[in-house]
């Protein structure tokens, strides 16, 4: 009888890693299509942040500044080094207009030549301005995470069945992620910082559903970010797309910034891009 439930236990087992494999399979499909469908793709960014700080002596959570800002956002992909670029074009902060934003994305592109990457990237600087808190990062992106998923950045991660849970109606597979040892994909403080979180996949196509990206910072010194995504499927364009992102930055100082930005009105961008990878984000 011990033998024949050891059997049962380790057969399970197999079935169980084998399954895991099928469904990074299908999601990693699932992002190589998704990241040249939705390359050239902007959206309409609706971006809240609120700063606050937690006083330790009292306990205490006092909010220290609010900021709204609307915005182009820009989805592209880097075939050659398998990563999104997302550029957001800010267009007013809390109801003012930014001086010369209206056509900015359209004009860079225009007068870039076909290798637009430094310029699209210089615009990423710029906007981070209106990040509130002092927490500089370009993190902020709502398909950041799915580059885990791709077929060939797999390997980086270890992952684990968690449970099913429904998003939007669709019964979803929740995977538990983990980088595997340094170098890592996120640097803090230009150290190593390691990326873990948990993945919803749709077993039947492989679609991600939702993302969790929680990075913690280098040497154990607590989380640096927590940035939470969902996506559907675009009914106009027949994509799927980020709708909605959560987020959450902690400084060393005990500062802490949070976002909710939400994305709506999505077009194809009719300009020609060419973007030759850059270094790996922060």
């Amino acid at each position: 009888m011990l033998v024949l439930l050891i059997s049962v236990c380790l057969v399970t087992a197999v079935a169980s890693a084998q399954r895991v494999d099928d469904i990074l399979l299908l999601a990693g499909r699932f992002v190589q299509d998704t990241s040249a469908r939705l390359s050239g793709v902007i959206a309409d960014e609706s971006y809240e942040q609120e700063l606050s700080a937690q006083f330790v002596a009292s306990g205490i959570s006092t909010r220290l500044g609010r900021r709204a800002l609307r915005s182009e956002a820009l989805f592209m992909w880097v075939p050659v080094a398998s990563q999104w670029m997302f550029v957001r074009n800010v267009l007013t902060v809390d109801g003012r207009p930014v001086p010369d934003s209206g056509d900015r994305l359209d004009r860079l592109l225009r007068d870039s030549g076909p290798d637009a990457g430094a310029a699209l990237r210089q615009l990423q600087q710029e906007n981070a301005r209106f990040d509130l808190g002092p927490v500089v990062r370009t993190l902020g992106d709502p398909t950041f995470a799915l580059r885990y998923m791709a077929l060939d950045s797999q390997r980086r991660f270890s992952f684990s069945r968690a449970g099913t849970e429904r998003i939007s109606g669709v019964l979803s597979t929740m995977l538990t992620y983990r980088e595997r040892r340094p170098p890592f994909v996120v640097t803090v403080d230009r150290m190593d910082a390691q990326s873990s979180g948990t993945m919803w996949i749709d077993d039947a196509n492989g679609a991600v559903l939702r993302t969790n990206l929680r990075v913690t910072r280098p040497s154990g010194r607590g989380t640096f970010a927590v940035i939470t995504v969902d996506f559907q499927k675009d009914a106009r364009l027949g994509i799927w797309a980020p709708t909605r992102m959560s987020e959450q930055y902690n400084s060393m100082s005990g500062q802490t910034t949070k976002g909710t930005a939400s994305y709506a009105n999505l077009r194809r961008f009719g300009a020609s891009v060419r973007i030759v990878p850059t270094e790996p984000p922060n």
